[in-house]
């Protein structure tokens, strides 16, 4: 396939894996395990255009990924290499890293074709099983682009790619054997501190505790509670996510089904060529094999959090919502507490885990407002919460997407809590 389609910062930071692209709630089922959200509100036709554009804003990143990559993190490169003088050239080819520099060009095309694979298998359009006659997939691709040009689309922005390699990463976090550590860090104490409040219930009695994750990403965390008994239902507003899990829940049949290859276009803080290299297999373990699913739901909705969730039909609907990294994603945390509040059931549990990266913090045009860790939890108690005194700690050491391999390691000071909405409400 042609790597010039269009021929014309990478780091730890969590606000680029939970995207910012635009979308509205629809349907989005993951493998039949339970139900869906939907509009609560037809949208205006302008919205619809809007959400249709981020959708294809969103299927060209994983199109363009090819020509982005090998031009940004191979081309370069080697062109860099070739501008040396001769005996530079030569000693820099002795070491073998114009060698690396092609392999990681091959693993660009084995990435290229789970970035295919991920759109087919979100049946977008009329897109052609690329996987299957390669002349008729390689016109579709073509029309595909020249539409978008002549509709004066805009090319695939920097911050789009940034949030494809991102979910790359999430890709080890979520569902690969090398993440498990992080889960273990990030979602054991969560899935703990649940367990812990329904631990007179057995897990195959659990079915009717429902639990809602937000901010869901590739689904892991929602599924492990699942696997816990619980009936489960994880949100996501990001397309990058969205169409990630999709292929994640429904299109693994058994371990290690997929391949990626997250590092290969990071060439800083690496020891040694095969640590960058590296193949990460997915999924660690199969996501349609879930221990009680003849009592516990499984779903994933899409949507914006406060659309779907403040919906007069999820008021007082949730035993207990489970937020990790998730609350400073709001442009108004406010608005956020108010959702969970009106989620939750009377005497409903809410356990919150993550940082502070207010993700809308001098992003131009967009409004947002912040807050310290301690006006965070005033603000929860002024709103009506109860916290557990007992169960909140700070100052908790925690990666996100982390190469474990890396010379150069990011690690957030979390804080965790745990509250409750009160059974009975008294007001003044």
């Amino acid at each position: 396939m042609s790597d010039d389609l269009n021929s014309h910062s990478d780091n730890n930071d969590h606000s680029q894996e939970h995207g910012h692209s635009h979308g509205h709630s629809h349907g989005h089922d993951h493998g039949g395990h339970g139900h869906c959200s939907h509009s609560h509100d037809m949208p205006s036709s302008s919205e619809q255009e809007a959400e249709m554009e981020a959708i294809s804003s969103v299927v060209t990143s994983f199109l363009y990924y090819k020509t982005y990559a090998l031009n940004n993190a191979i081309y370069r490169r080697l062109k860099c290499i070739d501008e040396l003088s001769e005996p530079h050239r030569q000693i820099v080819a002795s070491l073998g890293t114009i060698d690396k520099i092609k392999r990681a060009e091959s693993l660009v095309r084995e990435n290229y074709k789970l970035m295919l694979d991920i759109v087919y298998s979100s049946s977008v359009g009329s897109m052609p099983d690329p996987a299957g006659d390669e002349v008729m997939f390689k016109e579709w691709l073509k029309r595909f682009f020249e539409v978008r040009q002549k509709a004066g689309k805009q090319e695939v922005s920097e911050s789009h790619m940034k949030k494809l390699y991102g979910t790359m990463k999430l890709f080890v976090r979520d569902w690969s054997s090398e993440g498990a550590d992080e889960r273990r860090l990030t979602y054991g104490p969560l899935i703990e501190a649940l367990e812990d409040e329904f631990s007179d219930i057995a897990p195959e009695s659990r079915g009717d505790v429902h639990v809602l994750v937000p901010g869901a990403g590739l689904g892991r965390l929602a599924y492990d509670i699942c696997c816990r008994g619980f009936s489960t239902q994880g949100n996501e507003f990001s397309y990058f996510m969205l169409f990630a899990s999709n292929y994640i829940l429904n299109s693994s049949l058994e371990e290690r089904q997929h391949v990626v290859y997250p590092y290969i276009h990071q060439f800083s803080h690496v020891a040694c060529s095969e640590d960058q290299m590296r193949a990460v297999y997915i999924p660690d373990a199969l996501p349609s094999n879930m221990p009680y699913s003849a009592t516990a739901e499984f779903s994933m909705t899409a949507g914006d959090f406060i659309e779907v969730y403040g919906a007069d039909d999820e008021k007082e609907k949730w035993d207990a919502i489970v937020t990790c990294f998730f609350m400073d994603t709001a442009k108004n945390v406010l608005a956020y507490l108010d959702t969970i509040w009106h989620a939750l059931k009377p005497g409903a549990v809410w356990i919150n885990l993550g940082p502070l990266l207010w993700h809308f913090d001098n992003v131009a045009g967009e409004s947002s407002i912040e807050f310290t860790r301690d006006e965070f939890l005033e603000l929860a108690v002024k709103m009506g919460f109860v916290f557990d005194e007992a169960k909140y700690k700070e100052d908790i050491l925690l990666p996100y997407t982390a190469d474990s391999k890396s010379m150069l390691q990011y690690t957030y000071h979390a804080f965790m809590c745990v509250a409750r909405k009160p059974k009975l409400v008294l007001y003044a």
